[in-house]
């Protein structure tokens, strides 16, 4: 019993609920902290983590005592309990014959009331006997017993048949839970995930932090809402942000802090190859002996397997619960001797879940194998590249594995074995593109974005990751490039280069990833922001978007109308400002409102502190203009008549408002493209600016309250008698 109790306080379990996360573009970091009372040395076993938790970012560390150990492995999934599903198999069979049995017995008893119900007495009140010439018995003497029988029998049946009924009912409820129970037994248990325990040595109150890195399914969007109050020539500026995750873990009451930053994975440094150039005068052939390889031998007859009693067992209890059953296992399942094994991995953030590659049957039991996932998109308009093939290839493969690119441009292979790999990126419209040289160890997770290069940049060159060697094996003028040294005379193919681009540049050093432009790390402009929730956050799994408040400030702004009366009768609100903010804010999506009225949407750019800016508001429904135009049509000349038409353009712009506002007027006269036409600007009252290159006029006025600015401008066009003009945009 000392032994036993001894035990027990060497090996406790605590809770450790999630109090801190740090959601970063693609990724984020969660701190989960437990408090406990430490006597001596024990041993901790820490809440189970997901199963793609990258097991290297765990830490523990403790405030009151001494981390003495860690060990993270990942928990084993427990072995099917064959006998349990053999007796609820059975169970379930004695049910169904229990209810056969309830629902004959039923319809019999429903079929004899049925017959009792149709008995009538019959009696003939004429009858006599022939032989005494006495008439029959009263049929009140005669029924009075019969209906008292069948009173009492029909009694007796309607019970039984109550009886029955409550039978069937109590054995359907009984058969229904039984069959959810058959549903979970026979369901292939998810991957178990990762177990943490920790040893601590001291004495008193300690604080255990345990944090860890989510590499996938949690994001974050910038969103800001603008308001413009037009009375106190303010901008309300409310930031927030957009989080969601679906890791499997609710965040209950965490301290949530969302970051641009993008943590560095790199843990090699670039390494140059030998780079050459040169050019060859002569180019001889040689001829070359063609090696002969020996035939390969004919396969062995397959070998019969043995019975899968484990997946018999599941795919009968899912029959009888009326679930699917999976065509792979999703988890290696260990149940003795004569159960299988197969792997699957919990599904990427953005994309479709992987089936089990071929690298997964090479691994050994209880390994997951390392992960590679990247993002690829288009160098040219940086857009991601859909439907594309990655091929990997490595010597601990075996051969090869290939996936597809999403729409997103993600693509994801899991359950490869240690080794050095090369990446193949394959599709039409494209250049091919290889990295090679990718150190894959252990159940690391490596990201390789890649950009590609489209076909119509210039001529077909195969690039490849790592870094070339050149060398021109003809005697036209042309670059070819190789991995291995000297291109061979039987491979080697110039290319000729006339005026065009073969994308011949030094060997890339590190590149830094490529996200999604709407990203935050993409919209921060490279700036490490990071802003904390002023209260705690609940950002529960797979439940939509949650918005948390960040930061809401009252800019001063200098609001103008725009109007373009030639082309509309609104005006356009916009806004000159300055961010005040103390803090660079990011990009990202706006929301607009011009007092408790929606305006429409806006992107922002990065802001930095003291930076103008111009914000579009909107339109403003209250300010209407008017264009008015008066032709004037004169001909002139001796001889050759020319025709001569003056166009005074008159322009108004009310202000509704009981305050001053600013408005900036646009329009334009029309630029002759031909010599025998002439246009000439006459004048512009006030005084406006010109664009002689795009015939454009600008005036800037201060609208009294209540009271409305007019402007007007002259221009004439001359042209031959009787011409006809067109106009082009």
């Amino acid at each position: 019993m000392l032994l036993l109790g001894l035990a027990s306080l060497l090996h406790a379990t605590t809770e450790a609920p999630i109090s801190a996360v740090t959601v970063y573009s693609d990724r984020a970091r969660v701190v989960r902290t437990a408090t406990l009372t430490v006597s001596g040395t024990q041993r901790v076993e820490l809440p189970r983590l997901p199963d793609f938790v990258d097991p290297d970012s765990i830490r523990v560390e403790a405030q009151g005592a001494e981390v003495s150990s860690v060990d993270v492995r990942p928990a084993s999934a427990p072995p099917f309990p064959q006998q349990e599903a053999r007796k609820l198999l059975a169970t379930l069979d004695g049910l169904d014959d229990d209810l056969a049995r309830a629902e004959a017995e039923r319809a019999a008893v429903g079929l004899q009331l049925e017959a009792l119900r149709r008995v009538q007495p019959e009696v003939n009140q004429y009858a006599m006997n022939p032989a005494t010439g006495e008439r029959p018995p009263s049929p009140a003497t005669t029924w009075s017993a019969s209906a008292g029988f069948l009173v009492d029998t029909a009694a007796k049946l309607e019970a039984r048949m109550l009886e029955l009924e409550d039978r069937a009912l109590a054995l359907k409820d009984l058969r229904e839970k039984r069959l959810e129970e058959a549903g979970q037994l026979g369901t292939w248990p998810r991957k178990p995930g990762i177990e943490v325990a920790v040893t601590l040595s001291g004495t008193g109150l300690t604080k255990v932090q345990l944090s860890y890195l989510v590499p996938e399914r949690v994001r974050w969007y910038p969103r800001y809402e603008l308001q413009l109050q037009p009375e106190k020539q303010r901008v309300q500026v409310a930031f927030s942000g957009r989080v969601s995750q679906d890791t499997g873990e609710n965040w209950e009451g965490a301290k949530l802090t969302l970051s641009t930053a993008l943590p560095s994975t790199a843990t090699s440094l670039p390494r140059f190859a030998t780079w050459k150039l040169g050019t060859l005068e002569r180019f001889i052939p040689e001829p070359r002996r063609q090696e002969e390889r020996a035939s390969a031998p004919p396969p062995l007859p397959p070998s019969t397997p043995e019975p899968d009693l484990v997946r018999s067992l599941r795919q009968q209890l899912l029959t009888r619960a009326g679930r699917p059953f999976p065509s792979e296992a999703p988890e290696t399942v260990s149940s003795g001797p004569s159960s299988s094994a197969t792997v699957q991995s919990s599904g990427p953030s953005q994309a479709s879940a992987p089936q089990p590659s071929r690298s997964a049957r090479r691994l050994f039991p209880g390994t997951r194998g390392g992960t590679l996932l990247g993002t690829v998109i288009d160098a040219q308009d940086r857009r991601p590249v859909p439907d594309l093939v990655v091929t990997a290839t490595a010597v601990s493969l075996g051969g090869e594995e290939t996936v597809v690119t999403d729409a997103q441009g993600n693509y994801r292979i899991p359950f490869l074995p240690p080794g050095v790999y090369t990446l193949r990126f394959e599709k039409e419209q494209y250049r091919p593109y290889a990295r090679s040289d990718i150190q894959l160890r252990g159940e690391n997770t490596l990201r390789v974005n890649v950009e590609l290069l489209p076909e119509s940049l210039g001529e077909v060159v195969e690039i490849m990751g790592a870094p070339p060697t050149v060398d021109v094996g003809s005697t036209n003028t042309g670059v070819g490039f190789s991995l291995g040294g000297p291109p061979s005379p039987s491979t080697y193919r110039p290319e000729p280069v006339v005026d065009s681009y073969v994308g011949l540049a030094p060997p890339p050093g590190w590149q830094p990833p490529q996200l999604s432009e709407d990203l935050p790390a993409s919209l921060a402009g490279g700036y490490d922001l990071a802003f904390t929730a002023p209260r705690p956050e609940t950002v529960r799994s797979c439940q939509g978007e949650r918005v948390v408040p960040l930061l809401i400030e009252s800019w001063p702004v200098q609001v103008e109308r725009h109007v373009f009366p030639a082309l509309a009768e609104d005006a356009f609100l916009v806004a000159q400002l300055k961010s005040p903010s103390r803090t660079v804010l990011p990009g990202g999506d706006a929301t607009l409102f011009v007092g408790a009225d929606p305006a429409g949407t806006a992107a922002l750019k990065l802001v930095v502190p003291g930076e103008a800016f111009t914000l579009p508001l909107g339109v403003d429904p209250a300010v209407r203009t008017a264009r008015n135009v008066r032709l004037v049509q004169a001909r002139e000349g001796f001889i050759s008549k020319d025709d001569l038409n003056t166009y005074e353009v008159t322009l108004e712009v009310p202000n509704p408002y009981p305050f001053p506002i600013q408005v900036r007027v646009v329009d334009q006269w029309p630029l002759s493209q031909d010599g025998k036409v002439e246009v000439k600007l006459v004048r512009t009252s006030p005084a406006a600016r010109q664009d002689e290159q795009k015939g454009e006029l600008q005036w800037d006025l201060v609208v009294p309250p209540s009271s409305k600015s007019t402007v007007s401008f002259e221009y004439t066009l001359r042209r031959p008698q009787h011409w006809r003009l067109n106009q082009s945009p």
